[in-house]
């Protein structure tokens, strides 16, 4: 991760005897210094300065919300980078340190773009945005809506997918309650949400009763042919988030790549685990679905799911991101 930028914020006065004060970050943004894609840095004057090779730098939006689960109020910035052909939007998480806040990543979002809206919710970033078609010419004004969300994980600020499961509907497969041990039809590997049932890596099982919530995994395909499917992973690592892309090929070859988690901070048994689970995953090369469980095999160990709740479906998940060539 690169190096912070730090600032100073200014708290606005308290709105009476014994309250908290309230956060005024888009005034101390306006005025901060930000990271640029190129490693350097840029600091704004009144939301705007001219940098090196007469880039013209604005702040366009900002967010305010907790990005890494402190309690305390962290900032998002949006940011046009002018030069003059291209115009680049980036997107910059910025953290709180007592009375001080830092730039902890950039990242491009899109050339040409337009931006409309930034929040922070649950910890993730939704931007509301606006991008061309595909095959329109940068000179077309961007004309198709999207909402692109993302998270500061241990790699950065990260785009990431939503899976959500189905509202409303009982965990069944093949018409017998998942997990139940009742034999039934095999769930395919998107239809549902996986539980974790074991950890067989050393004695991690045992520490399954140290995690606040139940280790899950969501997947969301995306067929190329027959025998190979590609697609998002998300889920619970046992403290935090978890997101990445899988590939699966000819039904029992498996990897996971770019898995990552966001940046709370978990109790020690807690993040042990968490760490052991993410080297794992990131080791599995074959997977096996029979009835209602799941094995994820690597080198030395095996990590076993049950069949949970039932995925939603393809047209209730987030919408891409706007702009695959520059995300």
């Amino acid at each position: 991760m690169r190096r912070g930028v730090w600032l100073l914020v200014a708290a606005g006065a308290a709105a009476g005897c014994g309250d908290e004060p309230e956060v005024d970050s888009r005034q101390a943004l306006e005025n901060a210094t930000f990271l640029t894609l190129d490693g350097g840095e840029i600091t704004l004057t009144a939301g705007a300065t001219t940098g090196p090779d007469n880039v013209r730098y604005e702040l366009l939006l900002t967010a305010d919300g907790d990005l890494d689960f402190d309690s305390g109020i962290d900032a998002v910035a949006v940011l046009a980078a002018d030069h003059g052909r291209e115009r680049f939007l980036t997107l910059h998480a910025v953290l709180r340190d007592g009375d001080e806040m830092r730039d902890v990543s950039a990242r491009l979002i899109g050339d040409r773009i337009e931006v409309h809206r930034a929040e922070v919710l649950g910890g993730m970033i939704r931007l509301n945005v606006r991008v061309r078609r595909p095959g329109d010419p940068v000179t077309v004004r961007p004309s198709v809506d999207r909402t692109p969300h993302f998270a500061l994980t241990n790699r950065g600020l990260t785009p990431v997918a939503l899976i959500d499961v189905a509202v409303g509907e009982e965990a069944q497969t093949g018409g017998a309650e998942a997990g139940n041990g009742t034999p039934a039809a095999a769930p395919a590997l998107h239809t549902h949400e996986w539980e974790l049932e074991s950890f067989d890596s050393g004695d991690w099982s045992a520490n399954l009763r140290a995690l606040r919530e139940p280790v899950t995994l969501r997947f969301r395909a995306e067929p190329r042919d027959a025998a190979d499917v590609t697609g998002d992973l998300a889920g619970y690592a046992g403290c935090n988030r978890i997101f990445g892309s899988f590939r699966m090929h000819e039904a029992e070859a498996l990897r996971f790549y770019g898995v990552t988690v966001m940046r709370r901070l978990c109790r020690e048994r807690q993040a042990e685990f968490e760490q052991r689970l993410l080297e794992a995953l990131r080791a599995v090369r074959a997977f096996q679905v029979e009835d209602d469980r799941m094995t994820l095999a690597f080198h030395g160990g095996a990590i076993r799911f049950r069949a949970g709740r039932p995925l939603a479906s393809r047209a209730g998940a987030a919408p891409a991101p706007p702009d695959a060539g520059s995300m």
